[in-house]
Order: structure tokens, then sequence, then C-alpha cells
């Protein structure tokens, strides 16, 4: 919903139509949840046609709601990406996942377009820097913990980036994590940098 409201409500829509020349910030959700899972085929496109109705139906019938935010919106000129291969042919600004889905997504080549042209994107700006985002970081502990922290180590490499990259900015939220000595080491054995490149707010 936060997002929907910062970049594809009206607001957003006018303040980037007058300030950034209708350039959008382009978001999306990519999850088991994302139609739709495979390879394009014929039968596969009127499936998505049929889900994308859907979608239509249910944010018509609460338009002008407080739900409204719940639902995306369709229509042309939106920042959120409707699909995976919406995703696939041009990845968006914001992806949006979890772990088992991005796990899944490092090891197929439908999804490989995604990665490399993240890659690309780096080389090609020594200033273009990549955010990596985890929230409810206290969560990933012990065995799971650990399965997670070398996931982020292979998106890393997929990428091209060193842990310590100048062009890795990593933001962590959690309600528990210590703000001492304790704290700093788990951030550095998770992410893999140092922990001097952290600041615990």
């Amino acid at each position: 919903i936060r997002l929907r409201l910062a970049l594809d409500s009206a607001a957003a829509r006018a303040w980037l139509d007058t300030h950034r020349l209708r350039n959008r910030i382009y978001f999306g959700r990519y999850t088991s949840r994302t139609p739709i899972a495979g390879f394009q085929t014929r039968k596969k496109e009127r499936d998505l046609a049929k889900e994308l109705q859907e979608f239509a139906r249910e944010a018509q019938a609460v338009a002008g709601s407080d739900v409204a935010l719940f639902f995306q919106t369709l229509d042309m000129g939106g920042a959120e990406m409707w699909s995976r291969w919406d995703m696939q042919d041009h990845s968006p600004d914001l992806l949006i996942t979890n772990y088992s889905m991005l796990n899944i997504m490092l090891m197929r080549s439908i999804e490989a377009s995604i990665f490399e042209r993240t890659r690309q994107w780096l080389l090609s700006d020594p200033t273009n820097i990549f955010h990596l985002v985890v929230d409810e970081l206290h969560t990933y502990r012990g065995t799971p913990g650990t399965e997670v922290a070398y996931l982020i180590r292979v998106l890393l490499d997929r990428l091209g980036l060193a842990p310590d990259s100048d062009q890795l900015r990593i933001i962590a939220s959690s309600a528990s994590v210590a703000s001492g000595t304790a704290g700093l080491q788990y951030l550095e054995a998770f992410f893999g940098r140092d922990r001097n490149r952290f600041r615990v707010i």
C-alpha cells in the first residue's frame, strides 16, 4: 500500500508528470501469487488476460473507497507491474519478493534477464547503486538464517557486486537486533560486509 501511495497514487503521478517528464518509478511484486509462471504460450496469454480482467473487476468494485489501495491499478499510465512477464521483459526499479522465490529465480533461465540487466546497469555507471532491503531481519537465525545469508551472497555474485562494494547499499529493518557489538557482529556475518560499514538507527 505504501508503495502504491508513494509511487502510483494520483498525487505521485501528477508530481512525476510535472517534475520527471512523466517517467515512472516502476515496482512489482514477484512471488508465487504473481501471474503467470513459465514461458509465454497462447494458452498462458489467455490465462493472464483472464486474471487481469478479474483484477480489474475487483478494483472497479472498490474504486473510490479506502480499500482501493489494496488493489492494483490496471491503467496504462501506472507504475505497478502486473505480471512476471512484464518484469522479465523490463526489470522494475523496485522488485519485492521473498527468499523462497528469490532462490528459485536465481536458478531458472526465465528470470536470468532480470539479473543480467541489473548487472549491466551497475557496470554502466559506477555511481549507480543497488539497494538491498531486508525486512524483519531478526527472524533470520540459525540454519534458515544461514541459508538466506548464502542466498544473498549468490545474489550479489550474480550482480557482480562484492559485499563491500560502494555500489551496494543495505537497508534492514528489525525489532530486536542489538545496537552494540553483538548486533554489528550479526550484521557482518549475515551480509558478509564489514561491521564498520553498518550504522544501527
